[in-house]
């Protein structure tokens, strides 16, 4: 886990800073539900605000006629689980399996660098979270719009210890 400074943090004020920093969301309804009963996590939070600014900054991006983002957070004692779901036009089906890569975007020249998604996995993979996309862009097989799922773990000290083990089974051998 090296290069993340962890520290308890409160999931729900993280994603409130993130849709805070957003300089522009005036004709988006942006809905933050809370099931949590422990919102606490250890995480570097400067890493996973910026993370959310970036998914709902792409969400956003998204609806530039305006809509809806819910941002659902539940979970249970071992992990938390954000989703942001939108009602924008949809990521293209040929599309999805290069959010991830580098430089990749759908943007036009100049308005976009393709690093956003790349650096959110990074960040999350680094959390041992996972991240997952799913996106539909045609109204006649129902509502358009993505829905990105997040997942981290509370505490990184189930790694950490695994880790700590096999250094002390390999001094033992």
């Amino acid at each position: 886990m090296h290069g993340l400074k962890l520290r308890e943090a409160n999931i729900i004020q993280i994603v409130r800073e993130s849709v805070a920093r957003l300089s522009q969301h005036d004709n988006i309804e942006i809905n933050i539900k809370s099931f949590l009963e422990d919102e606490t996590v250890w995480i570097d939070q400067e890493q996973i605000v910026s993370v959310f600014y970036e998914l709902v900054k792409n969400a956003v991006e998204s609806m530039p006629d305006g809509g809806a983002l819910i941002i659902m957070l539940e979970g249970d004692e071992r992990e938390v689980l954000i989703t942001l779901a939108d009602k924008g036009s949809g990521i293209a089906e040929e599309n999805m399996p290069l959010l991830f890569t580098p430089f990749f975007t759908t943007k036009a020249i100049g308005e976009g660098t393709g690093l956003a998604l790349p650096l959110a996995y990074a960040a999350i993979k680094a959390h041992s979270g996972s991240i997952s996309i799913e996106s539909k862009t045609d109204p006649n097989k129902g509502p358009t719009g993505t829905t990105v799922k997040v997942f981290l773990p509370r505490r990184q000290s189930f790694q950490e210890n695994q880790g700590k083990l096999i250094l002390h089974e390999e001094e033992g051998e």
